[in-house]
């Protein structure tokens, strides 16, 4: 299987409902499984070793909040290395998410937290607390 030219060599990992639209994305994940939703009309980057839970949506595009039929620029997302996603996060338009980062189930991300190491969660994310640099996976 190849997405957008980037071959995928496990597809037993890539379950029925994963959905694309339009551009690319960048599949170098650990597992992505059932009903996880892309809106990808930018470009989305996804790290290595991500781990990606059950109902996470990751959108790239959003509408105007006075006018609905209006939309708002589209703008990428980057997920860094030894990400994990909680069940039913939704990540906004334009958030880069540093390494060793974990959403917090339900979260709702608005903004980037490029620094990594840490654990959010809420609506919007805050930072929780943050996750020690001497991680399993560093390099």
């Amino acid at each position: 299987m190849t997405v957008t030219g980037v071959p995928y060599t496990e597809p037993n990992r890539f379950q029925r409902t994963l959905y694309f639209l339009w551009r690319r994305l960048h599949l170098m994940i650990f597992g992505v499984p059932v009903n996880v939703y892309f809106n990808s009309f930018e470009h989305v980057h996804i790290g290595h070793h991500v781990y990606i839970a059950p109902g996470v949506c990751i959108t790239t595009a959003n509408h105007d909040i006075i006018d609905p039929g209006v939309g708002q620029p589209i703008e990428p997302i980057t997920i860094g290395d030894y990400c994990w996603i909680g069940a039913n996060a939704v990540i906004l338009p334009g958030v880069t998410l540093g390494p060793h980062t974990i959403v917090g189930a339900g979260a709702i991300v608005t903004h980037s937290f490029p620094e990594g190491y840490m654990v959010i969660t809420g609506n919007p994310a805050r930072k929780l607390r943050d996750i020690p640099q001497t991680s399993k996976g560093d390099k």
